[in-house]
């Protein structure tokens, strides 16, 4: 079956290889960010998130106005500002809970009464979801709040399988312009093959952790319709 797959955060790494891979399945695809990649046969629509709420409101409705029938949410939106918390401005704590946790749940508001059928989520969080970092307090609560956004949404019958990966860090230009060693960071593609396959078959949740240095995927946990433990 041929699906409208909507993908936020695609315009680079995760998402647009993502991307890459379901239009060569034949699926209509829309991908949201700040810029254009130029996927062939995608449709883009320009999603920038701030701080200001009011327009990522407008933003989100007019995305969903734009692009119907949505069957798969894809969420790999991220923004990361580093520091103590005392020395986070408002504007990059906004944005930080805006992009990793407002925009997510405006999306699931919106969607779920136009999906065709139960609306399937897959939502890439992060190491930061389950390791404390000092230096990264606001985002790691934001990706440890989207994971447990998508372990409450399963259990709305509105909604259909949900998919949370959390991998490391992964060689994209989300790390331009920073100190970042990137050496042992994941490859984009090998990552988004990683979540292709862990979407696929008979399960309700899961959620899984891709490791790097080596590169390996851990399942945490994979419950079917009933919530009983796949093992």
């Amino acid at each position: 079956m041929k699906k409208n797959i909507l993908i936020v955060g695609g315009s680079s790494g995760i998402g647009l290889e993502l991307a890459r891979h379901y239009v060569s399945e034949g699926h209509r695809v829309c991908i949201t960010g700040r810029g254009d990649p130029g996927l062939s046969n995608a449709q883009f629509f320009r999603l920038p998130i701030t701080a200001s709420a009011d327009d990522l409101a407008k933003g989100i409705s007019d995305l969903v106005a734009a692009f119907h029938g949505v069957h798969t949410l894809v969420y790999a939106a991220g923004f990361l500002q580093r520091g103590p918390i005392e020395t986070l401005s408002d504007e990059a704590l906004l944005t930080m809970t805006h992009v990793g946790l407002l925009a997510p749940m405006m999306l699931a508001a919106r969607l779920k009464p136009l999906a065709p059928m139960p609306l399937k989520l897959m939502l890439v969080t992060s190491s930061s979801q389950y390791t404390p970092r000092p230096q990264e307090p606001a985002y790691s609560a934001t990706k440890a709040g989207l994971a447990m956004l998508g372990a409450c949404l399963v259990r709305d019958p509105g909604f259909g399988k949900v998919l949370v990966v959390a991998p490391s860090g992964i060689q994209t230009p989300f790390w331009d312009r920073t100190d970042e060693d990137t050496s042992t960071m994941l490859d984009p593609i090998w990552t988004a093959e990683q979540i292709v396959a862990l979407s696929s078959g008979p399960f309700k949740y899961k959620y899984a952790k891709l490791l790097r240095n080596p590169a390996r995927v851990e399942v945490v946990e994979t419950f079917d319709n009933n919530f009983s433990p796949i093992n």
